[in-house]
C-alpha cells in the first residue's frame, strides 16, 4: 500500500455498496409490508378446489397403476381414463404450489413480526405436519405386517426391507429419499420430505435477508448453507415449484382471468401423458407450466373480493379439509388390496368398461372411507394438538423471547 494511500478511499465503495444493499432490502421489506394477506371467499374456494383435485389425482393413479395395463389403440373413452388416471405427479406439483402460497405467507409474516412469532411458526408447522405423519407411519407399520402375510410373490419383498428403526426415525425428520427409504410401503412419504424442508429453509431464507440483527442473519445463512448441503437435487428442484406459490402474492393485479388460468390448468392435465414430450426432453418443463398455470389461477381468485357463498363451496371445502389425511393414509390398505388381488389370479386390465369402472369406483370409495376415518380420529384434531405443544413448551418460548 502507497504511504500517502487513504484507509477511508479504500473502504468507501465497501460502504457504497452496504448503503445500496440496506436500501434495497428496505424496499422489499415495503413492499411485503404493504401486501394484503387476507384470503378472500373466492380464494378459499380456489384453493379447496385445486387441494381437493390433485389428492383425488393421486388415488386415482396409484388405482390405476394398481389396476390396469393400458393396451395400444384406445377408443376415446379408454383414452380419456387413460390420462386421467396418470397424472400423479402433476398433482403432487399442485400440492406444491398451493403449499408454497399458504405456508409461505406464514413464514413472512413470522419473520416480518420476529421474536416469539419465528418461535409460534416452528411449532404450528410442527404439529400440523406430525398430527398425522406420526399416526400415518404407525398405521402403515401395521399395514405392512398384514401385507407382508398376504401377499404370495415377490412383489412386496421390498417392503420388510425398509422397516427398520431408522428407516422409521428417518422418515420422521424428513431424512427419506435423502438417507433413508420411504417407510414401508407408502411410497407417497417421498413428498413429506420436501415440504419438512421448505417448511424449514424458506424462513432461514428470509433471517438469512431480514434478520433483525447480523447475529441473525448469519445464523440464518450458516443453517440455510448447511441445509442446502444435505437435500437432495430433486428436494431443490421442486423447491422451485414450491416458491412459485410464494410468488403469487406479489403481483399487485390478476395476471390472467380466472377462466383462462383454469383452462391452462385442464389442458395441460389433459396433454401430461405424452410420450412425445418424455422422450424429448419436455417433461419436467411441462410440469413447471402446470404449476405456473396453478400460481395463476391462485393469483387471479386472490384479486377477487367477492363474497360467494353456497353448496359448492361447502363440498369443495369438505374434501379439502382431509386432503393431507387421505394423501398420507390411502396407499398402504390399497397394497394389501393389491397383495390380496395378485394372490387370487389377478391380471391387470388393458381396457376400462363397467366391470372394471365399478371396482376402480368401489376402491376409490374405499380408500376415501379409511382415509376420512383416520382423519377424524387424528387431524381433525390438530387445534387441540397444537394448543397442548404449546402449553408444554411455554416456558421454552418465554426464553426465546427473552434472547
Amino acid at each position: 500500500m502507497a504511504a500517502n494511500a487513504n484507509p477511508r478511499l479504500l473502504l468507501e465503495p465497501l460502504a457504497v455498496g452496504r448503503r445500496a444493499w440496506s436500501g434495497t432490502i428496505r424496499k422489499i421489506e415495503e413492499g411485503v409490508a404493504s401486501i394484503d394477506f387476507s384470503i378472500s371467499p373466492s380464494l378459499s374456494n380456489a384453493l379447496d378446489i385445486l387441494r381437493s383435485l390433485a389428492a383425488f389425482l393421486v388415488v386415482i393413479n396409484h388405482i390405476g397403476e394398481t389396476l390396469f395395463v393400458f393396451e395400444d389403440n384406445l377408443n376415446p373413452f379408454n383414452l380419456f381414463v387413460f390420462q386421467l388416471l396418470y397424472l400423479g405427479h402433476h398433482s403432487v406439483m399442485i400440492l406444491f404450489v398451493v403449499s408454497g402460497f399458504l405456508i409461505g405467507r406464514a413464514a413472512i409474516q413470522a419473520v416480518g413480526k420476529g421474536g416469539v412469532t419465528i418461535f409460534d411458526y416452528a411449532i404450528d408447522r410442527t404439529t400440523r405436519i406430525y398430527v398425522v405423519l406420526i399416526p400415518a407411519l404407525v398405521f402403515g407399520l401395521f399395514s405392512d405386517w398384514i401385507l407382508i402375510n398376504v401377499s404370495s410373490g415377490a412383489e412386496f419383498d421390498y417392503v420388510s426391507q425398509r422397516m427398520g428403526v431408522w428407516i422409521f426415525l428417518g422418515n420422521i425428520v424428513g431424512l427419506q429419499t435423502i438417507y433413508v427409504p420411504t417407510f414401508g410401503s407408502n411410497g407417497p412419504l417421498w413428498s413429506l420430505a420436501c415440504e419438512l424442508w421448505y417448511y424449514f429453509m424458506f424462513p432461514l431464507f428470509l433471517v438469512a435477508l431480514f434478520g433483525a440483527s447480523l447475529r441473525n442473519r448469519l445464523i440464518g445463512l450458516i443453517a440455510l448453507g448447511a441445509s442446502f448441503c444435505v437435500v437432495s437435487d430433486d428436494i431443490l428442484h421442486y423447491g422451485s415449484i414450491w416458491c412459485l406459490g410464494v410468488l403469487c402474492w406479489f403481483p399487485r393485479w390478476p395476471v390472467l382471468p380466472k377462466w383462462l388460468g383454469w383452462s391452462l390448468l385442464i389442458g395441460l392435465l389433459a396433454s401430461a401423458n405424452n410420450d412425445y414430450l418424455w422422450l424429448n426432453g419436455w417433461g419436467f418443463p411441462h410440469i413447471v407450466a402446470t404449476s405456473l398455470s396453478v400460481a395463476l389461477i391462485i393469483n387471479s381468485h386472490r384479486h377477487d373480493r367477492s363474497a360467494k357463498k353456497g353448496l359448492r363451496l361447502k363440498i369443495s371445502h369438505f374434501f379439502a379439509k382431509f386432503t393431507y389425511s387421505l394423501y398420507l393414509y390411502h396407499y398402504p390398505p390399497l397394497m394389501i388390496i393389491t397383495a390380496l388381488l395378485l394372490r387370487n389370479g389377478f391380471v391387470p386390465y388393458g381396457r376400462i368398461g363397467a366391470p372394471e369402472a365399478l371396482l376402480t369406483l368401489g376402491l376409490l370409495f374405499f380408500l376415501y372411507a379409511y382415509s376420512y376415518a383416520l382423519y377424524w380420529a387424528t387431524e381433525r384434531k390438530y387445534h387441540r394438538f397444537r394448543d397442548y405443544v404449546k402449553l408444554k413448551v411455554a416456558p421454552l418460548r418465554a426464553v426465546f423471547a427473552a434472547g
